[in-house]
């Protein structure tokens, strides 16, 4: 029957006929055999560029090979034309398939008696790259139609940009930007025509013309396609001549290593992209020779690692990580990223306290704190010298980097809101709550990371304004917000500026390129980690020593092994700072008493010009002196109630609280009496009451069955203001003592539940309520 029809058609309906059969054909084909999916993009390798697209690392694809996809306008137009030229010239005029070069294939291939010519298209050759199988006829029949296919679908810009990326270039090289930055160490971008002219050779025959292989036969392929460049027009003579006398190159270039820890963070995150980072690879060197210059000395002190992080305030962008000493030492696990590891932080937070205190209009720098021995329930916080200095400055206790006060201020402002302030700058390894840390949590007893904590810092450089730090260049930066006023975040870091303390490094107490920063050390409990983190209006630097396997080593302290390398990092941004911070308007200065720190009263002898918060700080006067009423003939202190008919005359007494003044009388320090209140009058005074220490409050106490009662008595403590001369302790209402303050008093333990009554010879008291029990 199909010979009847075609029979009855004349020559141009049967052509027609078979036309329309064939596109049937192809239509059905194009829809039984599509083209593999994302057949344009084959794995690719992770690429991590710096911010200025330098580049930082590469890793292997998922087919363990070097491919690095670039974009047809960032490859060099010596190397498309020479391609073309080289491969198929008439590639953007025929539809894919050039019939007259398979033609010319064919004939050489007979006269030769084998293969010596292709004929292929560039676009057959990317069907061939994109679906490889065993060269047989059927599967060159398939390559044919796939070219067709990929000509329906893409542009001729774009397959050729998909034959730059897949063609193979000896080895595990793929695509012309891999190629080009491992033979010639620079982007495909740049390359010239002589380095065009080899690339564009290599695919025909990757293996046989590899230049760290053959590097002869590599340079005879690239001036055979030089020369047809030349001929073509394609360059001139002069660029023909300069580029084969050029070298070929003949030994691969290794990919540059730059902040491999973070490089394997984000391959891990986001692997098979190429990312630009926010780091500077400039920057990122330089701190990098800086720390191992350093780590030169400590490695003999047992230490063994360090971590760097440096931040761009302005925009939060993280411009240097450097995660361990040496990244290939495995036996000091320098794979391991310092800069996100969990440790202790020892002494860091401690400015973040105090700055909270002073939102909360608790106290200024000039205010005194106590920094005498305290019990919180069994918690005893002692000083790194472990030495107490009874009263100090808000001030002196930062720059000296003091414990007790700092615990007690942490105290005051409450857990729950400090812990608030820290996960609100940032810090997320401090998920459990207020009970779990405790007051511990100001002197490292919470762990934190040192990426971190130095974008906690860089809160403290925008003056109390928080941003969260940036990895990737092409992300923006989140908006802005503010944890601290900006008038405590500047007086803290006048404190922090301040060189005349304990942690200043030794290194730099001759230096003439002191850089202006503002800074803070700290030491982990057991020399574990030592810790220094500054910052300027531009950078906020932080850095971190010690051992991954959290070793202590004596030579572990902030100052010593951390404060050099920080400085050392400033002083190579030096030139790149701005002016210093201004004073915000909310911050003023007021007349205060040289002794307390606080507004003048009627018995301050002296003061002083001391900042504060205009807005929050406190205003109380000055409660350490006091202007008393005197009798000339008794020497007796009169109260109102019997100064009237007596000669008296006014006298300033220094009146310390009560557990400082007993405190001070224990160390043998002189406490200035106050003078007896008049025997004669009914009055009694009502303040000063004692302050029990001990018994603990909330504390059970156990005898144990195996050792002698005399071992286990319980100490009976108070603090007593400075007039009291005699004391009375009150067991259950029975005395057990009367005597001077400042003895110790024990009470032999008995069980059951007891009541301690403890008063002064004023007969001011306090009483607590406490437990003994029998142990088992």
């Amino acid at each position: 029957m199909l010979k009847d029809v075609l029979s009855t058609l004349g020559r141009t309906g049967r052509i027609v006929l078979v036309t329309i059969a064939l596109i049937v054909l192809f239509l059905l084909l194009l829809l039984l055999i599509p083209l593999p999916e994302n057949a344009l993009g084959p794995p690719a390798s992770t690429v991590l560029l710096d911010r200025h697209e330098k580049l930082l690392r590469v890793y292997l694809s998922p087919e363990d090979g070097y491919h690095i996809p670039v974009k047809l306008d960032r490859v060099s137009p010596y190397l498309k034309a020479a391609v073309v030229t080289y491969e198929d010239r008439f590639f953007y005029i025929h539809p894919g398939l050039n019939p007259g070069a398979i033609a010319r294939a064919l004939l050489l291939n007979l006269n030769a008696g084998r293969i010596v010519s292709g004929g292929s298209t560039i676009t057959q050759q990317l069907a061939r790259m994109i679906d490889r199988r065993p060269r047989t006829l059927p599967v060159k029949l398939l390559e044919a139609f796939r070219a067709l296919q990929l000509e329906l679908r893409y542009s001729k810009d774009e397959i050729l940009a998909a034959y730059l990326n897949h063609a193979p270039f000896g080895g595990n090289v793929i695509g012309v930007e891999a190629a080009s930055r491992i033979y010639f160490g620079k982007p495909a971008l740049e390359l010239g025509p002589g380095e065009a002219a080899l690339l564009a050779a290599l695919p025909q025959s990757p293996t046989r013309l590899r230049p760290d292989l053959a590097p002869g036969k590599a340079k005879d392929r690239r001036d055979e396609v030089l020369h047809r460049m030349q001929r073509l027009g394609v360059i001139d003579e002069k660029q023909y001549a300069r580029a084969v006398r050029e070298s070929a190159a003949h030994r691969r270039k290794p990919f540059p290593l730059h902040a491999p820890h973070l490089c394997d963070d984000l391959h891990a995150r986001l692997p098979g992209r190429t990312i630009m980072t926010t780091i500077d690879a400039a920057l990122q060197q330089t701190a990098s020779e800086i720390l191992k210059r350093h780590m030169n000395s400590l490695r003999g002190k047992h230490i063994s690692n360090a971590a760097v992080v440096i931040l761009e305030n302005e925009t939060g962008a993280l411009r240097a990580l450097i995660g361990s000493a040496d990244y290939f030492d495995l036996q000091a696990s320098g794979q391991v990223n310092g800069a996100t590891a969990v440790r202790s932080p020892g002494s860091t937070l401690k400015p973040f306290v105090y700055a909270l205190a002073m939102d909360q209009g608790r106290l200024t720098p000039s205010n005194l704190l106590e920094d005498i021995p305290v019990n919180y329930s069994g918690y005893e916080p002692a000083n790194y010298d472990e030495v107490f200095h009874g009263m100090v400055t808000m001030r002196h206790a930062l720059t000296h980097s003091l414990n007790v006060p700092a615990v007690n201020t942490l105290q005051q402002v409450g857990l729950t809101g400090f812990l608030h302030l820290l996960k609100q700058g940032g810090v997320s390894t401090l998920e459990a709550g207020p009970d779990h840390f405790g007051l511990s949590l100001i002197l490292g007893g919470g762990g934190v990371r040192l990426l971190e904590l130095t974008n906690l810092y860089a809160m403290l450089a925008r003056q109390g304004r928080y941003l969260p730090y940036r990895l990737l260049e092409n992300r923006p930066a989140m908006e802005e917000e503010r944890l601290l006023s900006e008038g405590s975040a500047r007086l803290i870091t006048d404190i922090l500026t301040e060189v005349r303390r304990p942690d200043f490094p030794p290194s730099w107490e001759t230096s003439v390129y002191l850089p202006m920063i503002a800074w803070k050390t700290g030491t982990s409990y057991g020399h574990r980690d030592a810790w220094s983190i500054g910052y300027n209006p531009r950078w906020t630097i932080g850095v971190w020593i010690g051992n991954f396997s959290g070793e202590g080593a004596v030579g572990l302290v902030g100052s010593e092994a951390a404060g050099p390398l920080l400085f050392d990092l400033f002083n190579a941004l030096s030139g790149e700072t701005e002016e210093w911070y201004e004073m915000p308007t909310e911050v003023g200065t007021r007349e205060v008493c040289v002794l307390s720190g606080m507004p003048p009263g009627p018995g301050c002898a002296g003061t002083v010009q001391a900042p504060y918060l205009r807005d929050r700080s406190p205003r109380t006067t000055c409660t350490l002196h006091s202007v008393y009423q005197v009798d000339d003939s008794t020497g007796y202190r009169l109260c109102p109630l019997c100064r009237p008919g007596r000669a008296y005359h006014d006298e300033r007494f220094v009146t310390w609280p009560a557990r400082v003044a007993s405190w001070r009388r224990e160390q043998g320090m002189h406490v200035e009496p106050l003078p007896r209140h008049f025997p004669d009058c009914n009055r009694v005074a009502a303040s000063g009451d004692p302050e029990i220490h001990s018994p603990v409050d909330d504390v059970t106490y156990v005898i144990r069955l195996h050792a002698p009662l005399e071992d286990q008595q319980i100490l009976l403590e108070a603090a007593f203001a400075a007039d009291v001369t005699t004391v009375y302790w009150f067991v259950d209402e029975e005395l057990v003592y009367e005597g001077p303050p400042d003895r110790k008093v024990f009470l032999p333990p008995v069980l059951g539940q007891h009541t301690v009554v403890c008063m002064d010879d004023e007969g001011r008291k306090a009483s607590r309520d406490f437990e003994v029990a029998g142990g088992h």
